[in-house]
């Protein structure tokens, strides 16, 4: 009897190491050693192409040796500019300096573009009092990034003129509405219906990537490359299923990771380098499962220099160095006002309900 008992001790020991210790890897390595994964997409019929980094969700985390991984990595993939879909902080972080003098990192790789998220937006709330300018903005800015909130910076990037604009309020939510906008909308409607009136390749950094899914947005709004993160990946990503949680789109989501073709919209999603709040933590008791961090590097072929551009190129490639041919423009902001922060997940079901109507 003895014997038999400890022979299922044992064995049941034994059990919780097999899933232990893969359980335990998986976890650690969902929080650790950054991971860069690269994505393709063809846009037309160009003979040019674009590489962009692309990163988010990294909630104020620290990794083990700091954040200057992030930037070594992006710098080895040689990227033309670094996107970055906001949630780089948490909204009651007391020190932004980690975020900043990893901006100024990246921003000696490449231009850097930055949306804000729902953290960035909270902390900014939370953090400026009425008549004071936002501190956020201005600390990223010094820092080397171009803030994007419901605004676009005009680039040319190798010759290949561009619009990157930056939203955090549901394209969604105004699709339909005509001249008939609610009053928390009105910015983001006239900042949507300035942003597409561009022949340029238009790149929109929305933090939820349900934005621009729901309710035929992407078809409404006309945006070549949708860009978000937010989702985490699903947070645990199981084998053979993907992941699991996707906020307003439910369990095992359709929309949560990589690259998706919406309409004539191409939708990029990264699964960021975090989580929010500490581990097992009440702000985060479901920790990232097999789900490394992640620094994505996007590919974008059949792009098309202007026609000026062509121009231009021949001449400074006459007299330039080799190696130094390529030039880019500063980047103009065109500026909107702020947004007002939206719910998400009960405009998704506000949206799904009038649809099923």
């Amino acid at each position: 009897m003895i014997r038999k008992f400890f022979g299922f001790i044992f064995r049941l020991l034994i059990l919780a190491l097999v899933i232990g210790i893969p359980a335990s890897w998986m976890i650690r390595r969902s929080y650790s050693n950054p991971e860069v994964h690269y994505f393709y997409t063809k846009e037309a019929e160009g003979e040019e192409s674009l590489r962009f980094v692309v990163i988010s969700d990294l909630f104020g985390y620290v990794f083990e040796g700091g954040n200057g991984v992030i930037a070594d990595r992006a710098a080895d993939t040689s990227p033309d500019a670094i996107l970055i879909g906001g949630n780089m902080i948490t909204a009651d972080a007391g020190d932004i300096t980690p975020l900043t003098d990893l901006i100024k990192r990246l921003s000696q790789v490449a231009p850097v573009y930055y949306s804000y998220g729902e953290q960035e937006l909270k902390y900014v709330r939370s953090h400026t009092a009425d008549g004071q300018t936002d501190g956020l903005r201005e600390a990223l800015t010094e820092a080397g990034a171009v803030v994007l909130n419901e605004e676009y910076a005009d680039v040319s990037l190798y010759g290949i003129d561009t619009r990157i604009g930056g939203m955090y309020n549901n394209a969604y939510e105004m699709t339909g509405l005509d001249h008939k906008v609610k009053r928390r909308y009105e910015s983001t409607y006239k900042f949507l219906t300035d942003y597409q009136n561009t022949d340029r390749f238009k790149i929109m950094l929305s933090s939820r990537p349900e934005s621009f899914v729901y309710a035929d947005a992407c078809d409404t709004w006309k945006v070549d490359l949708v860009v978000s993160g937010n989702s985490l990946g699903g947070l645990v990503v199981l084998p053979h299923y993907g992941g699991v949680f996707g906020g307003s789109q439910g369990y095992f989501p359709e929309y949560i990771h990589g690259m998706y073709q919406k309409g004539d919209v191409n939708l990029f999603i990264t699964s960021g380098l975090s989580a929010p709040g500490k581990l097992f933590s009440r702000e985060n008791p479901i920790p990232r499962f097999n789900n490394p961090p992640e620094i994505a590097v996007l590919d974008i072929s059949g792009l098309s220099r202007s026609a000026a551009a062509d121009t231009s190129g021949a001449a400074e490639a006459a007299q330039a160095p080799e190696g130094e041919q390529k030039q880019e423009a500063e980047p103009e902001k065109a500026a909107e006002e702020e947004p007002e922060e939206a719910d998400a997940e009960e405009n998704a079901k506000e949206s799904q309900e009038s649809n099923s109507e």
